[in-house]
């Protein structure tokens, strides 16, 4: 339930003796939820990322079955200001209180820990008089709500790129989440989750949208992952399925939203994209071009164990053919549907309001007019930069990777009724792809002359990287033509390692970007 209604009604005041004709004062019953996501309890500067038993459930230790949670609600009686109340009784009914309940001679704030449900506030205030004590009376009907909401999926929903903080070299690397325990933490930093992605800033925003309720927030995303590895089977022999740890952290709570991201992995987004570097007609004159049709074809199919060879003909002729090669068999977009036809049968053992399957952004769009990227990725072979992503393989990337990708699951979305949230390539497309402009948050003004040989923006992380923390909003910065991907000189910087080649942050989402998605993702919620 995202709607909550607060009505309240008064009761009158009669003193035991009164004659004058004066408005009877009266008492309005207001109330409000304690937030539970957003916080950070241990002080240690990082928002807080709980993964527990414990904080699902709101219990000091975890549980197993655990009872029914209680969540904190604070209730206000105003309205006698400036009157001389002795005391203050409060009166509470619902199914959570166990049928009624009295606390006597409290304040005019009641906080009280309370299961989910409706419940009838009704508070009295005592004013003394000469002639006795007038009883001033209000209540109000109020919601207990705490919206629970679950992520899972690959590292377009972890975080991945956007550490809590960045590793200041081999002494102190990146940090990920914080997770409320010794486990849970090495669980996100193993599954690189951040605060800075967009299930995260989506349930900030949530949590901050409306008082009347709260906001529970479990990930399990983890970069990756795919369906049919790591969401619905084991990623590694010591880590569970995504869903068994859903079930493990829930049990029988029942989720208000639950928010899926995944298909990249499944039809071999990181394949496609060093296949597609690798690829250079400069280089590799011969098999270029076969070597793109094999990268696409292997998208749709997902079989990645396609190579090439030479062959040299009489008189003196070099031709590409087909060979075998190494890789694995993927869902490819033709499996796709099935894939998440399992999925869908694994989330029907869950108490589910809603699913929200979410889209994948298109990295090449370089200026609002539509104008692509001419290259992107030739980062991560410096510094000749002839291995990358040319406009042509971009254009063809988006044609036969993103927008097939992104129907497949509006497909899926569809069938299962679940929320599919489209639009996000289009808005990444507009200006903000991997080649366009960084982020600025205030490089020094003499970077350009600072000392050392070959000075880069590279140099001056805090300017083109900042976590956003607590705060739900999207940052301004996201309006203007600036690029919302992670390049891998950025990656490398920021988490490691420093061969731009081998870091894995490349081609995700920057904190602009995550920002943009939560702002999607929220308004195709409606309410």
């Amino acid at each position: 339930m995202l709607l909550l209604a607060l009505t309240t009604a008064v009761w009158p005041v009669t003193p035991a003796t009164s004659q004058e004709a004066q408005p009877r004062p009266a008492i309005t019953v207001t109330w409000s939820m304690t937030p539970r996501f957003g916080l950070d309890d241990d002080a240690d500067g990082l928002t807080d990322f709980p993964n527990t038993t414990a904080y699902v459930h709101n219990r000091v230790s975890g549980c197993g079955p655990c009872p029914e949670p209680r969540f904190g609600v604070r209730l206000e009686a105003s309205g006698t200001e400036g009157l001389p109340v002795a005391a203050y009784a409060w009166r509470l009914t619902g199914s959570g209180v166990g049928g009624v309940s009295e606390l006597h001679e409290l304040g005019p704030s009641l906080d009280v820990m309370l299961p989910e449900g409706q419940y009838l506030a009704e508070v009295r205030a005592m004013v003394p008089l000469p002639w006795g004590t007038a009883v001033i009376r209000g209540r109000g009907t109020f919601v207990v709500d705490d919206l629970l909401v679950v992520t899972i999926g690959d590292s377009y929903a972890s975080g991945e790129g956007n550490p809590e903080t960045r590793r200041l070299g081999p002494p102190a690397p990146a940090r990920w989440g914080d997770g409320g325990d010794a486990a849970a933490t090495a669980a996100h930093a193993a599954a690189h989750r951040s605060t800075v992605a967009w299930p995260v800033r989506l349930a900030l925003a949530l949590e901050a949208a409306d008082p009347h309720t709260s906001v529970t927030f479990v990930s399990v995303a983890a970069s990756g992952a795919r369906i049919d590895h790591g969401i619905l089977s084991p990623q590694s022999q010591t880590t569970p399925s995504q869903v068994d740890q859903v079930s493990a952290l829930v049990g029988e709570r029942p989720i208000d939203l639950f928010l899926v991201q995944e298909g990249g992995n499944s039809v071999g987004f990181a394949r496609v994209v060093r296949a597609l570097v690798e690829a250079d007609p400069l280089f590799d004159p011969v098999c270029y071009e076969l070597m793109v049709e094999q990268a696409f074809a292997s998208v749709r199919d997902g079989d990645w164990s396609r190579g090439t060879r030479v062959q040299f003909e009489l008189p003196f002729e070099l031709s590409c053919v087909p060979a075998p090669g190494v890789g694995p068999r993927l869902p490819g977009l033709d499996g796709l549907a099935a894939s998440l036809d399992r999925l869908a049968d694994a989330l029907d053992s869950f108490a589910v309001e809603r699913v929200v399957l979410v889209g994948y952004p298109d990295p090449t769009g370089a200026d609002s007019g539509g104008l692509r990227c001419r290259e992107i990725v030739g980062d991560v072979t410096p510094p000749i930069r002839f291995h990358e992503i040319s406009r042509d393989e971009g254009r063809r990337g988006v044609q036969e990777v993103v927008e097939p990708l992104n129907a497949e699951l509006a497909r899926a979305a569809r069938a299962h009724g679940w929320i599919f949230v489209d639009g996000i390539a289009s808005a990444f497309g507009q200006g903000h792809g991997y080649c366009a402009p960084w982020p600025d948050y205030g490089y020094p003004e003499d970077d350009a002359a600072a000392p050392g040989f070959a000075t880069s923006l590279l140099d001056f992380p805090d300017a083109w990287y900042r976590n956003p923390g607590p705060a739900p909003g999207s940052d301004p910065m996201g309006d203007g033509a600036v690029s919302w991907y992670r390049t891998a000189a950025q990656s490398s910087v920021l988490q490691g390692p420093a061969a731009p080649f081998a870091t894995s942050g490349t081609l995700h989402p920057n904190e602009l970007g995550h920002a943009a998605i939560a702002a999607l993702v929220l308004h195709s919620l409606g309410d």
